[in-house]
């Protein structure tokens, strides 16, 4: 797979050296006193503001709000994917702000999985190419990448559908897919947008069911924005965006 085709997807590209620095044990993703503002004209838009979060390893959070409230935008800063206005991130204890554009490659690739509410699978690869990307682009070689990739398939359930292109797969299968290619590297923290979104309710609870049993399994941490009330009642925390501000969800 080529440096593009992996940026394409959202994967970043790793540098040749580990990034260093002291990690927090107990929280995988923190931003203390976020703010994100855009400049529409001569007009400055703030979209969020002051935002606190914690995020611990293994936890299932969330994030709730009326479209346009800044819910994607929130999870675009956590992942390093946009630069912050004002305030920190920290991955694993790492200052995102402090990373240069390759470091922060790296990090996704190695610390972070996304899934998308359209799963951004390439369409001219196989469900098992599609997922051992990441793996190939971290360096890894393809005799190592694609059993791992196999094995992450047959995982969320489709260990027969491996050499099927996108286009022959169900839109469940596609998701799950994509689920598979954020997990394979085995991250610290998965960064969902609306991934139900694009399912019926029977391929979204078979989805709900798999990201429960994944992060039980695997401890892996979850931030999913959704306005699907069901998925946000069977996380472990819901916060509400409201005027650019999170607010907790009562049980």
């Amino acid at each position: 797979m080529s440096e593009r085709e992996g940026k394409a997807a959202g994967f970043g590209h790793p540098s040749a050296s580990p990034l260093r620095g002291k990690q927090d044990a107990g929280n995988v993703i923190s931003c203390r006193d976020l703010s994100k503002t855009f400049t529409i004209g001569k007009v400055d838009v703030p979209v969020l503001k002051g935002i606190n979060l914690d995020v611990k390893r293994g936890e299932r959070i969330a994030i709730v709000g009326a479209s346009g409230s800044g819910k994607s935008t929130l999870l675009h800063l956590l992942g390093g994917l946009d630069h912050v206005s004002g305030g920190s991130v920290q991955i694993l204890g790492q200052d995102v702000q402090r990373m240069d554009e390759t470091q922060r490659g790296e990090m996704r690739n190695r610390s972070l999985g996304f899934v998308y509410q359209f799963h951004h699978l390439l369409p001219e690869f196989t469900a098992l190419e599609n997922v051992a990307m990441p793996l190939l682009i971290r360096g890894m070689k393809r005799a190592e990448a694609a059993p791992r990739a196999a094995a992450m398939l047959e995982q969320v359930g489709l260990a027969q559908r491996l050499e099927h292109h996108p286009s022959e797969l169900s839109g469940g299968e596609r998701q799950r897919t994509a689920v598979a290619r954020a997990l394979v590297t085995e991250p610290a923290c998965v960064l969902a947008d609306e991934p139900t979104g694009n399912l019926d309710r029977g391929s979204a609870q078979a989805l709900f069911d798999l990201m429960q049993q994944l992060n039980e399994k695997l401890n892996t941490s979850f931030i999913v924005v959704t306005h699907d009330q069901e998925l946000a009642g069977r996380m472990q925390r819901s916060l509400r965006l409201v005027d650019g501000v999170l607010q907790n969800v009562a049980c």
